[in-house]
């Protein structure tokens, strides 16, 4: 599953985020890093468990057997889709924050 995979990448990214804080030179790039990957993973979480919540609770008796892969997809799709959301979210919300230089 795709989850077991988010959560050491963030963390990956959050500790070179905060090494790039602690160099002058770097901080804006720190900051974004923290920030993009910490709002991708949140809203990535958030949509994959909305799809994971209310799919198992939409009746799904016209696709038939295919109900199943159909959940499935949707939620890879909601995981890859919260992070590309969460990132330019992320982004935006540092980019507007941040003092321009």
């Amino acid at each position: 599953m795709p989850f077991f995979l988010i959560i050491p990448v963030w963390l990956l990214c959050v500790l070179g985020g905060v090494v790039l804080v602690c160099f002058q030179k770097f901080r804006r790039a720190g900051i974004y890093a923290i920030a993009v990957s910490s709002m991708a993973t949140v809203v990535s979480f958030l949509l994959s468990a909305g799809v994971l919540y209310f799919g198992a609770r939409i009746p799904l008796d016209r696709v038939g057997r295919w109900s199943g892969l159909v959940l499935i997809g949707t939620y890879v799709i909601a995981i890859i889709g919260g992070a590309a959301i969460g990132a330019v979210a992320g982004f935006l919300l540092v980019r507007k924050l941040l003092p321009r230089k």
